[in-house]
C-alpha cells in the first residue's frame, strides 16, 4: 500500500462535473476528482465505464462535453492548438499499448517528444537525456533495439521512459499492468512509485487490476455510473459495507 503523503494544500488537477457520451452511451455523467501535488490516485472501475475516457478528455484527445477540467492551474478546454500542445509536454501520458513507433528505435522513440516539444533555441544533450530515461526504468542499454525485440513488461517501461524525458509535472496511466504476467505487473507497480517519489510527480493511474491500486494508489476513486461514486484508501475502501464498492474487494 502506497503511504507516502502529499501536500492536500496544492490541486494539480481539479476535473469539475465532467460529461461524456458517444450517441446513447454516457460514459461520463458529472464526474469530479482533485488530485493533489505529489499525490497517486488510481481510478477503479470495471471495463468500458469510461476510464480511459477521462484521462484523454485531461489532455484533450476526447473533448468533453461538459465541465471543467484545470490542469497546473489551467484550463484545458479553452486552450487553443498552440498552447495545448504546451501544456501536453507537461503531462505524460501512458498509453495502454504503450504506442511505441514500431519503424524507430527504442532510441529515436526516446528522441521523438524531444524534437516535437523543445524550443529551438533551447540547448541539450539528446543522447544524455534519452541514457537518463532509460536509466531512471532499468533499461539503459537499450537504445539501439527495435520495439519488436522488447517484452510486453519491457514495452511499458520504455513508454514511461519515453514521457519522462520531458520531465513533466503529471502522469496520466492508461490499464500500466494490463497483459502482464504478475512478476512483470509487480515491477511496473514498484516502477510508477519510483517515478512518484524521484520526479515528484502528481499522477492519475486507471486500472481494474486490484494489485496496482493497492500497491500504488495513495487514494483510490471507484467510478461507477459515470460519477465518483466512493473515494478514500485501499484500507478504507475495503472495509466498505457497500456492495458496489465490495465487488472489487471480494
Amino acid at each position: 500500500m502506497n503511504t507516502g503523503s502529499s501536500n492536500t494544500n496544492s490541486p494539480v488537477i481539479i476535473i469539475k462535473d465532467v460529461s461524456k457520451s458517444f450517441g446513447e452511451n454516457h460514459v461520463l455523467t458529472g464526474f469530479n476528482l482533485t488530485v493533489n501535488k505529489g499525490e497517486n490516485v488510481v481510478v477503479l472501475g470495471r471495463s468500458g465505464t469510461g476510464k480511459s475516457v477521462l484521462i484523454k478528455c485531461i489532455v484533450r484527445l476526447v473533448d468533453a462535453d461538459r465541465g471543467s477540467i484545470q490542469v497546473l492551474g489551467t484550463d484545458i478546454p479553452s486552450l487553443k492548438r498552440d498552447a495545448l500542445d504546451a501544456m501536453r509536454s507537461k503531462i505524460g501520458f501512458l498509453f495502454q499499448s504503450s504506442a511505441l513507433y514500431d519503424s524507430m528505435t527504442v532510441g529515436e522513440n526516446l528522441e521523438f517528444p524531444l524534437r516535437r516539444h523543445r524550443k529551438k533555441n533551447m540547448h541539450y544533450d539528446v543522447n544524455k537525456l534519452v541514457s537518463d530515461a532509460l536509466e531512471s526504468v532499468g533499461l539503459n542499454g537499450t537504445q539501439k533495439m527495435s520495439p519488436a525485440e522488447l517484452s510486453g513488461g519491457m514495452r511499458k517501461r520504455i513508454g514511461i521512459a519515453r514521457t519522462l524525458i520531458l520531465n513533466p509535472e503529471v502522469m496520466l496511466y492508461d490499464e500500466p499492468t494490463t497483459g502482464l504476467d504478475p512478476v512483470t505487473a509487480r515491477e511496473i507497480n514498484h516502477l510508477i512509485l519510483d517515478v512518484q517519489e524521484k520526479f515528484n510527480t502528481s499522477s492519475i493511474i486507471i486500472s481494474h487490476d486490484m494489485n496496482c491500486a493497492r500497491m500504488t494508489a495513495n487514494r483510490i476513486v471507484v467510478l461507477i455510473g459515470g460519477k465518483c461514486y466512493a473515494e478514500g484508501t485501499y484500507a478504507e475502501l475495503k472495509q466498505s459495507q457497500d456492495k458496489n464498492v465490495k465487488q472489487f474487494f471480494d
